[in-house]
């Protein structure tokens, strides 16, 4: 790991140099150059310009210089900071709505913060070592909001905040979840004002707003995922959510360097390295794959040690149509890899990887597993008993996928299945319950559907750093077991009632993942600064 090189620079001399080093732009780019040095992946340290020195909370007034009475403690964009609400002024606002790759649909709890000094690069791939956030806030915060429930933020001074929104021109922001990262400049802030980033970013739809998770290398931060292929081609979830075609490459493919401003992707790098796996039973037909891609074979040789597998950020296993054997050796690579701060989005048949007999003891015990269930359709409810959960319900509710029935959530979906007894989540206090059958409309009522646990399990929720995901919800439809992304538009891959609800309902779990793992029952907190 490597630290920040940081330089104590009086604040007018840094805000002055901040304006001229950085144009106004709209889209990507950063208000202080190129930075120094950081950290590699998702636990290192070394950002120390955080100051909270000083008998006073504030400059007083923007661009105040390190001799004014007033600017006590601050440093850089902290001085440029008027406390309003002392004159009787609102507080200097930004308000704004952070979108999906594809710029479609808004998101929750992505943390949306105004950096002091440069961020600090992101390395995808990893986890390096055990750690409950996969990339801390990095660049010092001086103020930042985590997204609500309708992916709105509101930022602003407020009780408890050291320092304000610092007024002036390319102000620095960055959007967060994770390893998912985009730095933004804001042109220009007036003191005492509300600014509506949604003006400023977002005009146009889909991928024209810039308030949106990246897509591709040239955005910003992504972590790295391994994805295998199978009869539902979830690829196509992935790529409908908006992460670009030129991120989806073959095994091995080099890794996309952290993010900068103006540098040219490496050629055949990508965020989504393609293994191929099986449609149907082992041995009978390779599932879609990537060009340049591997063998179902080679990917099942691959997850046999838990050292390929930390190489990733996140592995996505989509569903094979049958509960194959993954291999002796990798039920505890897998385990292994959860243990050490993987992320795991398991669906469907991979229930082997957890339920008995093969999955690990640990593992088989975070739900009462009773695979096997039947094919179903009908409405389907939210657990809305915990704050996210609530946040969940209200999401889709907001997407246009969920309806309010009481004080809970329903949700239609379309072909799942039922390999958790309704004796599941929450009566298991290691895992969390989001979508479980209240009608019994798959035979199996109050069964549960969709369930997360983090790892290792059993240790304090301080000491967990990995999270697994088990899906019984399908996503993209029957795959054609053609090349990337060609598959995608077959026209028989998702024949009525379609699985376009599904995606949806699934998108705001697929973002979660990536979160910093907490204790489920509180309401999240931003990710820690670093």
């Amino acid at each position: 790991m490597r630290s920040a090189l940081l330089l104590a620079v009086p604040c007018a001399l840094l805000a002055g140099a901040m304006a001229f080093s950085c144009g106004g732009s709209n889209g990507g780019g950063s208000g202080f150059g190129d930075g120094g040095s950081g950290s590699g992946g998702g636990s290192g340290g070394g950002d120390d310009a955080t100051s909270s020195g000083g008998d006073d909370g504030a400059c007083g007034v923007i661009g105040c210089g390190g001799d004014d009475a007033t600017n006590v403690g601050c440093q850089g964009l902290q001085c440029q900071w008027t406390p309003c609400s002392s004159t009787g002024k609102p507080e200097t606002q930004l308000t704004g709505t952070v979108y999906d790759p594809a710029g479609n649909l808004p998101l929750y709890d992505v943390y949306v913060y105004v950096p002091n000094t440069q961020p600090l690069p992101i390395t995808a791939g990893g986890p390096y070592g055990c750690s409950p956030c996969e990339a801390p806030a990095t660049g010092s915060p001086i103020i930042g909001r985590l997204t609500k429930a309708d992916g709105t933020f509101d930022i602003q001074h407020a009780t408890g905040d050291q320092w304000g929104v610092p007024a002036g021109d390319n102000i620095p922001l960055v959007i967060q979840v994770g390893k998912w990262r985009k730095q933004l400049v804001i042109p220009h802030i007036d003191a005492c004002t509300t600014v509506n980033l949604n003006t400023v970013f977002n005009g146009g739809t889909g991928k024209a707003r810039q308030l949106r998770l990246p897509a591709k290398s040239s955005e910003g931060d992504m972590p790295l995922m391994a994805f295998t292929s199978g009869c539902d081609p979830a690829e196509c979830f992935l790529r409908n959510i908006g992460i670009d075609d030129s991120e989806f490459v073959a095994p091995n493919s080099p890794v996309p360097p952290p993010w900068k401003a103006g540098q040219q992707p490496t050629p055949g790098a990508g965020h989504v390295q393609f293994f191929t796996a099986w449609d149907g039973t082992a041995g009978s037909i390779p599932a879609s794959a990537v060009t340049g891609g591997n063998t179902p074979a080679a990917t099942y040789g691959w997850w046999g040690t838990s050292a390929n597998l930390l190489k990733y950020d996140i592995v996505f296993n989509a569903c094979e149509c049958n509960p194959n054997d993954r291999g002796g050796a990798s039920y505890g690579a897998m385990h292994g890899f959860l243990n050490g701060g993987g992320r795991l989005f398991t669906t469907h048949y991979y229930y082997n990887w957890f339920a008995p007999p093969t999955g690990p003891v640990d593992f088989q015990k975070v739900v009462a597993w009773n695979p096997g269930g039947a094919q179903s359709f009908g409405t389907y409810f939210v657990d809305t008993s915990f704050p996210k959960g609530q946040a969940y319900g209200d999401w889709l509710v907001n997407v246009g996928v969920g309806t309010k029935v009481g004080n809970g959530v329903s949700v239609p979906l379309v072909d799942l299945r039922n390999d958790i007894d309704g004796s599941g989540p929450p009566t298991f206090p290691g895992s969390t319950r989001w979508i479980y059958d209240a009608n019994g409309v798959g035979g199996n009522p109050y069964g549960t559907d969709y369930m997360s646990f983090n790892t290792p399990i059993g240790t304090p929720v301080a000491s967990q750093c990995g999270r697994a995901v088990f899906s019984d919800v399908h996503l993209s439809g029957v795959s054609n077991d053609g090349t990337f992304p060609a598959e995608c538009t077959n026209p028989n891959i998702d024949s009525p009632p379609g699985h376009a609800g599904n995606e949806k309902a699934l998108e705001f779990l697929f973002f979660d993942l990536s979160s910093c793992v907490q204790d489920d029952t509180k309401p999240p907190p931003p990710p820690p600064p670093q």
